[in-house]
């Protein structure tokens, strides 16, 4: 057994199976995949990585199983895992490889962490632990934790949740985690802060634009999947520095130095899918690497699809929470998609759209 020492959840205790799972290479990888991806770039404490976020969430499930016995015990150990296979700077580089799920299965059955994970369970079954709504519901140990612990880093005032009486009113009924009725205000404040945090942290400009940029120099130097799957930061950095080819080292030398693309266009409106891919065409065309199209998917918001029972009923949390109905309205009105350019080059940009895309 061991303790670790988090700011957030105070101390984290680990039995013996779980510090067998924490000291293989591939979770320790997680110490060197920033949970934020590029958002220190606004936020410079946001430096916290998915290493410590994997622990809270063990924590959280942990603590939640502590109150419905039933929960299978592997599912606290999947939360551990959950995170195994982000890409260098988490999600930034979904927008070109699958998702990190898919490759969290991989190193599951790939790794040395893998042989761990015998010992106790099959490769298949524990995969499947994966889904459980311990790891991966509408309200789970998952986003519980990292609401919390990207607010305390970035230094955001809207991570408010309490966590405790959310924990003690969450039940499982075998199927789902359901919030009981005292926990309904503890449940509507987790999506408050998510609500919150989107446009101010999670979708902040400076962060997509640095985002934009690397996304470009990992596009044009063309790192195979095999490759960037088991890439930690560092890795990856040392090999755009030492790209072959001058764009990449000019995105990967201005993210380096903060000399980041400045806003040609932000905007809430969204003319199509097919806009943007004709749009994205032409700016590639004409400007090359200089200029970049950030859409970005638009947000979801899956708590208020959470369960709560309500007069012994089970019901949506948008059902009967008008705040979380009003969020859920209002969830698109901070998205926005973006063209970043280069300083010099951006004059001729604006006079690029303005002649044949943006009246």
């Amino acid at each position: 057994m061991k303790l670790i020492h988090d700011p957030i959840h105070g101390h984290i205790e680990l039995d013996d199976f779980a510090v067998r799972l924490v000291d293989t290479p591939e979770f320790q990888r997680l110490r060197r995949i920033t949970q934020l991806g590029l958002a220190f770039f606004a936020y410079p404490s946001a430096r916290h990585t998915r290493f410590e976020h994997s622990l809270g969430t063990f924590h959280l499930a942990k603590r939640i199983r502590e109150h419905n016995s039933e929960i299978e015990e592997g599912a606290v150990y999947a939360a551990l895992l959950h995170d195994l296979g982000h890409y260098p700077f988490s999600h930034t580089l979904e927008a070109l490889y699958p998702r990190h799920e898919e490759n969290t299965k991989w190193f599951i059955r790939h790794g040395e962490i893998g042989d761990v994970v015998r010992e106790r369970y099959s490769i298949e079954e524990f995969l499947k632990l994966l889904k459980h709504p311990l790891v991966s519901g509408d309200i789970d140990a998952d986003r519980m934790d990292y609401l919390v612990r990207d607010a305390y880093y970035t230094g955001a005032a809207y991570g408010v949740v309490d966590l405790d009486r959310l924990v003690r009113n969450l039940c499982y009924d075998g199927e789902k985690l359901v919030v009981g009725e005292k926990g309904i205000i503890a449940a509507q404040s987790l999506l408050l802060a998510r609500s919150m945090m989107y446009p101010t942290v999670y979708q902040h400009h400076v962060s997509r634009i640095a985002s934009s940029m690397l996304v470009k120099a990992v596009e044009l130097e063309g790192i195979p999947y095999r490759e960037i799957r088991a890439m930690d930061e560092v890795d990856l950095v040392a090999r755009l520095r030492k790209s072959e080819k001058p764009e990449v080292r000019e995105l990967i030398n201005a993210i380096d130095s903060r000399r980041l693309y400045k806003r040609v266009l932000y905007s809430g409106d969204d003319p199509g899918r097919e806009f943007f891919e004709e749009l994205g065409r032409e700016l590639d065309a004409e400007f090359g690497h200089l200029v970049l199209l950030d859409y970005p998917p638009k947000p979801k918001f899956e708590e208020k699809n959470a369960f709560v029972v309500v007069g012994g009923m089970f019901k949506r949390l948008s059902e009967v929470s008008p705040l979380v109905r009003s969020l859920v309205e209002l969830k698109d009105t901070h998205w926005r998609w973006g063209v970043y350019a280069r300083a010099d080059v951006v004059e001729r940009v604006e006079k690029f759209l303005r002649a044949g895309f943006i009246p």
